[in-house]
């Protein structure tokens, strides 16, 4: 083999581990796309979350009030209605 042989050989084996080495790292670059990608649509469903959770924990507050008002108003009529039919 001649020395110009050889320098294009080698310069073949180069070009051809070149064309390896981008489909790997164009094959790195896309898989970091599609990780950046899924971790954004978690941040946002994580914030939709923690804005769910907020409300419902102002919710039970607010509903525990009801219930206790009507509670009290059951058993003032409750009471009202027996004393009622007490004296009469």
């Amino acid at each position: 083999m001649s020395e110009d042989e050889v320098s294009k050989h080698r310069l073949d084996m180069l070009e051809e581990d070149v064309k390896i080495l981008y489909k790997k790292i164009n094959d790195v670059t896309l898989t970091q796309v599609q990780s950046t990608t899924k971790l954004d649509s978690v941040l946002a469903t994580l914030s939709e979350l923690k804005e769910s959770i907020e409300t419902l924990k102002r919710r039970p507050g607010w509903l525990w009030d009801k219930l206790m008002v009507a509670l009290m108003g059951a058993i003032c009529g409750a009471l009202i209605s027996g004393f009622a039919s007490f004296i009469m």
